[in-house]
């Protein structure tokens, strides 16, 4: 008499056919979500420098320049901003300038930057920061006009919040989807 080869599967009690064990779920969501947790760390940390760098280098490329139509300017400022002075690109080299306010702080290094005002083609010869509203005046020695253009920190500081705003909502959807995978694998593994 021979009996049948032994199953290498265990009967399921009652009535001697197989039951599969359960299947477990969540593990893809866990995964998806312990990585975007990761990568929003690491977001949290260059989204709003990246943001901040381009907003500002937009804002910088964009900033409207008026002639003053001579060789002063008066300007009155908002507070918290920066204020580029240009002259034409012929004479941008030679330009002294001096500025006259209260709180202001006066940079020549930020020079060479290009513009057109009115048709004609200006260089930055310097830079106005300002951190109260006031009216500030521009003297500069050695050129033909002066041309002047506000940028404010508010554009900049946009790009600051929504480069944090990003990375906080895609890492709350990553907690919730770790959180998800962790409740489904938990259910799935009970008898």
């Amino acid at each position: 008499m021979s009996y049948p080869a032994p199953s290498p599967y265990p009967s399921a009690p009652g009535n001697g056919s197989y039951a599969p064990p359960p299947r477990k779920r969540g593990m893809k969501r866990i995964v998806f979500g312990a990585l975007g947790i990761l990568a929003n760390l690491i977001g949290l940390v260059v989204m709003p420098l990246l943001a901040s760098i381009v907003v500002a280098a937009f804002a910088v490329l964009n900033v409207d320049a008026t002639s003053a139509g001579g060789t002063t300017a008066t300007i009155e400022t908002s507070s918290s901003s920066m204020i580029f002075v240009y002259a034409p690109a012929g004479e941008a080299a030679s330009a002294s300038c001096e500025v006259t306010g209260s709180d202001v702080e006066w940079d020549a290094s930020t020079s060479g930057m290009p513009v057109t005002v009115d048709g004609a083609a200006y260089e930055s010869v310097g830079t106005v920061t300002v951190t109260s509203s006031q009216q500030v005046d521009v003297a500069c020695q050695g050129v033909s006009d002066v041309a002047v253009g506000e940028m404010g920190f508010g554009s900049t500081l946009v790009g600051l919040v929504v480069g944090l705003l990003i990375p906080v909502l895609l890492g709350l959807v990553a907690i919730a989807l770790l959180i998800w995978g962790i409740v489904a694998r938990v259910r799935s593994s009970r008898p």
